[in-house]
């Protein structure tokens, strides 16, 4: 017999989501316990832009929940003495930006743009972070908090008990006891919630991070428009996402990366010295409709919390699913994003019931 240990709380996945989660869930007394397989921000989250914007139109994704996203991340920067929150703005536009408006003139906010857009939006409330580092910095803050952590710790399985509701998670060698389980480990969420007949269809959603190496202070802010997105860190590095195209091999790869060298090259002035540094691919999980599934599901004591952009949102969801778990009062804002409205017309998931692991 395995031993034991009980908390109240259990969070699956220390990417930026669940790192947030596990530091409002122990900032408001919570004994709250994060485990994860690898290290901080080791999956989806290593691989993010990392853009905290409203962004996104007045129907896309996660609207709502965009709109809170600067403001929470902006209360994290006060809560937290040293988070690593850069506020610079951001200039987009184009077609996938809607609203954009005269700016007199452009070049003040870039000035290395060759071409200047007869129009574009610039918003200095907007910013990024590196995903890693704030996620690190949010686990310790968890950790100093009262917050367990318990890295290179995979999760065997979901357990439920007599009763149907999930009352722990197993790690092999111990089982934490909970009254609470989150879900929030990225594209391993569907897996774990599978286990226990909770259907959440998160399909292939790849993409490609180009990493270049330019003198520091190229790019100002985030630029952002129809043809690409970029923005530099103090150290001169340089993230570019780009879609992915069905890249297959380490070449396939270089080729992404130099094709986006290239690009860049041609729409700063003085960028001919930007250097490759290498192309990878990051799965994202986006659930079959795009939206977040946030919130508790149809198994007593089951909640999930993966969404994308999860770093844009992730102060949020962390603030939203902690007020859930410890008032055990349904928060409006995540009435859109259940998990729930995947589950099938006779009120259970369409994963089978008999999967779950029962104890």
């Amino acid at each position: 017999m395995r031993p034991w240990e009980m908390h109240d709380t259990v969070v699956i996945g220390a990417g930026v989501i669940g790192a947030s989660i596990g530091y409002h869930l122990a900032a408001r007394g919570s004994a709250v316990t994060v485990v994860d397989a690898g290290l901080p921000a080791s999956g989806a989250t290593r691989h993010s832009f990392a853009w905290i914007s409203s962004v996104g139109g007045t129907d896309g994704p996660a609207v709502g929940l965009r709109d809170l996203s600067v403001q929470d991340w902006r209360r994290l920067g006060e809560e937290i003495p040293g988070l690593e929150l850069d506020w610079s703005g951001a200039l987009t536009w184009g077609d996938e930006f809607g609203r954009t408006e005269a700016i007199d003139p452009p070049i003040d906010v870039e000035p290395r743009l060759s071409e200047l857009p007869s129009s574009a939006r610039f918003s200095p409330e907007e910013g990024w972070i590196d995903p890693v580092r704030v996620t690190e910095q949010l686990i310790e803050a968890a950790r100093h908090r009262g917050a367990q952590i318990q890295l290179g710790a995979p999760v065997v399985r979901l357990i439920r008990g007599e009763a149907a509701g999930v009352i722990g998670v197993d790690l092999g060698h111990v089982v934490l006891g909970a009254s609470n389980v989150i879900v929030a480990a990225g594209t391993g969420a569907a897996a774990l919630c599978s286990s226990v007949g909770v259907s959440l269809p998160l399909p292939s959603a790849p993409a490609v991070m180009v990493r270049l190496a330019a003198e520091p202070g190229l790019i100002g802010h985030i630029v952002a428009n129809d043809e690409f997105e970029a923005r530099q860190s103090p150290d001169g590095t340089i993230l570019m996402p780009r879609g992915y195209a069905g890249e297959d091999s380490a070449e396939s790869l270089l080729a992404t990366g130099e094709m986006a060298r290239r690009l860049l090259v041609d729409s700063f002035e003085g960028a001919e010295d930007v250097r490759l540094l290498g192309a990878e691919i990051g799965w994202r999980p986006m659930t079959s409709d795009g939206e977040p599934a946030v919130g508790v599901t149809r198994i007593p004591g089951l909640h999930v919390a993966v969404a994308h952009p999860g770093v844009c949102l992730a102060a949020t969801i962390g603030r939203l699913v902690a007020d859930e778990v410890m008032t055990s009062m349904p928060a409006p804002e995540l009435a859109r994003f259940r998990p729930t409205r995947f589950d099938g017309p006779a009120g259970r998931s369409v994963a089978a019931d008999d999967q779950a692991s029962t104890l």
